[in-house]
């Protein structure tokens, strides 16, 4: 249905991606609140044992990466799941992008995490300088899919749900 809209250039890509970072830091600063409440927890049931730390922050920093590990996760979570469930991120809504698969059906999990995987932070949509004639972002190409830019009343219809997935 959307697959003749125009393609999404590099400036809005990377301006939604702007957009999705404010989000993702609000998602970071809670996913660390539950990390800490769970070493705290962890350790009034004895599980582990905060002795010779100053307290729970300074466990997870002793502890980093696997605390980095848990941030990747949610934030790969975060994209999976809108682009799933939505076609759109936060950012996309608000630059008025869709992504879509090839077919243009919704994508698939495997599209979305081998989206995810390949768009190397964002650096895979400089692609587009190079091939901008399909525009496809080097995360497109790889796992199928298009980012088209919809109309004010596309737009608009599809956030009052009316054809949201």
């Amino acid at each position: 249905m959307y697959l003749d809209n125009p393609r999404a250039g590099v400036l809005r890509r990377l301006s939604a991606i702007m957009y999705d970072s404010l989000v993702l830091c609000a998602l970071w600063m809670a996913a660390m609140a539950l990390g800490l409440l769970a070493v705290v927890l962890l350790e009034r049931v004895g599980v582990i044992s905060l002795v010779g730390y100053v307290d729970a922050a300074e466990y997870v920093q002793k502890h980093a990466l696997w605390f980095q590990l848990y941030s990747l996760v949610v934030f790969g979570w975060f994209f999976v799941y809108f682009w799933t469930k939505a076609g759109q991120t936060l950012g996309m809504r608000a630059w008025r992008m869709l992504l879509i698969s090839a077919d243009g059906k919704p994508l698939t999990v495997k599209q979305a995490a081998i989206r995810l995987l390949t768009s190397l932070f964002g650096l895979g949509n400089f692609w587009l300088w190079i091939k901008r004639k399909d525009g496809q972002a080097l995360q497109d190409k790889l796992s199928g899919t298009y980012v088209v830019v919809l109309t004010k009343e596309q737009s608009k219809e599809f956030n009052l749900h009316k054809q949201a997935r």
